[in-house]
């Protein structure tokens, strides 16, 4: 009795995703950073705390508390759906804190700057965990790419506050928001263009023929 042979396992590990797909992402977290410091400047009260006539604790809670409360909150979800689903998840993340931005530089009262912060907030940690994820996953180059971007992300903490507040000084600082805007669009078509690469790029995995599958048995011979 004739017993198929059982086809080996593929030996060689899953691949990891490319190194373009951290971009998008990485770029994303980078502005999220940014916009989390950028609003307490180094020479006292900010520009958007006295235009808005807010007072400390306002604006402790509404520019400060909601957006870390928002980024723990998204961080996770990123965290684990972005392993799989990259782009789906940086696209959405990205319009949230482009709408968030958005609504901090035309901010008219303090109700609707929470609104904003917690916008920024929730796109700003789900990119945080997508490029967590990402760089982890990285088949080469995962050290020096985590030390780059932490490298980076500690530098957007630390400028944010002098570049809002001499932007805020000089201009307004809704200027700083729209600026922001900006680059977080550019972050949003970055992570649309390396997604569709890496689909494009994509191959389906060939199938092995198993070793020693035999001929089919030979038919009745012909008749003469």
């Amino acid at each position: 009795m004739y017993v198929t042979p059982s086809t080996p396992s593929d030996p060689r590990p899953a691949a990891g995703p490319p190194w373009w797909l951290v971009i998008g992402p990485g770029f994303a977290a980078l502005i999220g950073l940014f916009l989390l410091t950028v609003i307490y400047p180094v020479d006292g009260r900010s520009a958007l705390q006295l235009d808005l006539a807010l007072s400390d604790q306002s604006l402790l809670l509404s520019g400060l508390v909601a957006y870390l409360v928002a980024a723990a909150i998204a961080f996770p979800a990123g965290l684990l759906l972005g392993a799989r689903f990259p782009t789906s998840v940086t696209v959405p993340a990205i319009c949230l804190m482009l709408l968030g931005v958005l609504l901090v530089a035309f901010v008219p009262d303090s109700g609707l700057l929470l609104l904003g912060r917690v916008l920024n907030g929730l796109g700003a940690g789900a990119a945080i965990g997508v490029t967590a994820t990402l760089i982890r996953r990285l088949r080469t180059g995962r050290v020096a790419a985590a030390a780059t971007t932490a490298g980076l992300g500690v530098l957007a903490l630390v400028i944010a506050p002098f570049l809002g507040g001499l932007v805020s000084e000089a201009l307004s600082f809704r200027l700083v928001y729209l600026i922001a805007a900006l680059f977080t669009f550019v972050a949003l078509i970055a992570a649309g263009v390396t997604g569709v690469v890496t689909l494009m790029s994509a191959k389906p995995p060939v199938q092995p023929m198993p070793p020693g599958m035999p001929y089919p048995p030979p038919g009745p011979p012909p008749v003469a």
